[in-house]
């Protein structure tokens, strides 16, 4: 064989410069979705202590009206949520150089969205349960069931098709999907908006 030529040949061209992926930039996001969910997830436990130690009957038999007693326990989940992610965000950014890609008001955008949401997850968990214990056992198996089905223990763009449909689902998936699109493919705000 020696003297003939290649029947194929292959010419390689660097056009600019290749960012290698970093896996803090799709496990911070992950985990962040799914530990705001489970702070949400145990306010439901506070509701029921409430209810149970008959709290929310004083304030009920003070005059306090039931929407603002849900709305109040929605905006004090809400607020814990949002502690959370600037405490986590800015972890990720000045310890690990976490890249929020060319869109970083939509990263925030996505994150208050989600805070908000987990916070109606929250409430809307409370008032399934009755018992403090329920609420506590709720809370930890909604967030270990959610989790990885809506792509907070690894990327939803390397899971099963099947899988990524399924995390279509619920809020987990929809932030993370937002995320991966924003951090790692460079998305652009009007890309995740639908």
């Amino acid at each position: 064989t020696a003297g003939l030529s290649p029947i194929l040949t292959f010419e390689v061209q660097q056009v600019g410069d290749i960012k290698p992926f970093k896996a803090s930039d799709f496990t911070l996001p992950g985990y962040l979705t799914m530990f705001v969910f489970f702070a949400a997830a145990v306010s439901a436990e506070a509701i029921a202590r409430e209810r149970q130690t008959h709290t929310l009957e004083r304030l009920l038999s003070n005059g306090a009206r039931r929407e603002a007693i849900v709305f109040g326990k929605y905006l004090g989940t809400a607020y814990r949520g949002l502690a959370q992610l600037v405490v986590m965000w800015v972890v990720g950014i000045f310890v690990f150089d976490i890249d929020l890609g060319v869109a970083p008001a939509a990263v925030v955008a996505i994150s208050v969205l989600m805070a908000l949401a987990s916070a109606g997850f929250g409430v809307m968990l409370a008032s399934l349960v009755k018992e403090v214990k329920a609420a506590s056992s709720a809370a930890l198996l909604a967030s270990l069931v959610l989790a990885p089905i809506g792509g907070c223990w690894w990327p939803l763009f390397i899971a099963p098709e099947w899988l990524q449909y399924l995390a279509k689902l619920i809020p987990h998936g929809w932030a993370n999907a937002g995320f991966n699109k924003l951090m790692l493919f460079g998305a652009e705000f009007g890309d995740v908006i639908p």
